[in-house]
């Protein structure tokens, strides 16, 4: 289940949250609905190994295309990733977690959820 929030009235710029609390191998597609730069990536790995999120800036990705970051996560653990300059993804900001890094890999992590948060403005 994913959701996609504005909380403006919150921070000094309009931040917009994307919380899905199960990524997997099967995309999560033009997750803010167009061009964004993403400031922040908040991974909870409930997976039993190593776990990889994936971000692509296209409308839709798939394991045959390139991402434009790949965050390793340890199983059981949680990683915060702050971009203070902002990563701008000029299509779209889709995402994926496999076990396998680098640009392959279509195997869902094992165990238990990998939950992402990504801001974005």
């Amino acid at each position: 289940m994913a959701t996609s929030i504005t909380l403006s009235a919150l921070y000094s710029f309009a931040d917009t949250f994307y919380n899905s609390t199960a990524v997997v191998n099967t995309a999560d597609n033009n997750i803010f609905g167009g061009p964004k730069t993403v400031y922040h990536i908040n991974i909870v790995s409930g997976s039993s190994g190593v776990a990889y999120v994936k971000l692509y800036d296209a409308l839709t990705a798939t394991v045959a295309d390139d991402p434009a970051m790949i965050i390793k996560v340890a199983a059981g653990q949680t990683e915060n990733v702050a971009i203070p300059d902002g990563l701008a993804f000029g299509t779209g900001v889709c995402m994926r977690c496999v076990t396998t890094g680098g640009t392959g890999g279509v195997t869902d992590p094992g165990g238990g959820n990998v939950a992402v948060i990504v801001v974005g403005s």
